[in-house]
């Protein structure tokens, strides 16, 4: 079934949106909500211009609906449909809610298990493949350059000695 927004049928009838709401409650049309939005079905446009039209000529809107359905009482009640497909679309609603709660449960559930199997696969890989150990190097002092001297200065060394002088 074709539905129309509130907004597009107060266009259609030229009348406000609130008195669209007004009439329909005294139809008895049931309103289509998906979102923010509100939908009234196609086939009860004519219905709210019969109405709004006897309204127009000085009749009240109760009494002007009270006639407009005897009028249209031969006619399917459009409200007994529109009211079987908004029960239709809030079960269907429903069922597909939790059924997307049901897959991201799921997709909750695989995520966490795919964090522990990670956990576990990189322990196996530490027990299979060790980490390799760098060889350490143990810290060894330079050994010091040997002096220059001149060479009156390692011939006196020579004769001197002066390692085993200070030893004395």
């Amino acid at each position: 079934m074709k539905k129309i927004s509130i907004t597009e049928a107060s266009e259609l009838v030229k009348v406000s949106r609130d008195k669209i709401r007004y009439g329909a409650k005294l139809l008895g049309i049931k309103f289509i909500k998906q979102g923010r939005v509100s939908y009234v079905p196609s086939n009860s446009i004519t219905i709210l211009k019969a109405m709004y039209k006897n309204v127009s000529t000085g009749m009240s809107p109760s009494i002007a609906a009270k006639e407009v359905l005897e009028i249209f009482a031969n006619t399917p009640e459009p409200a007994l449909e529109v009211a079987k497909e908004v029960s239709n679309n809030n079960v269907l609603t429903n069922r597909i809610e939790t059924l997307e709660q049901a897959v991201m449960l799921l997709v909750e559930e695989n995520q966490m298990q795919r964090k522990l199997l990670n956990k576990r696969f990189d322990r196996l890989e530490l027990q299979l493949n060790p980490p390799e150990h760098k060889k350490i190097e143990v810290w060894k002092p330079t050994k010091p350059k040997s002096p220059t001297y001149s060479t009156l200065q390692r011939i006196w060394y020579e004769v001197t000695n002066p390692e085993k002088l200070r030893a004395n």
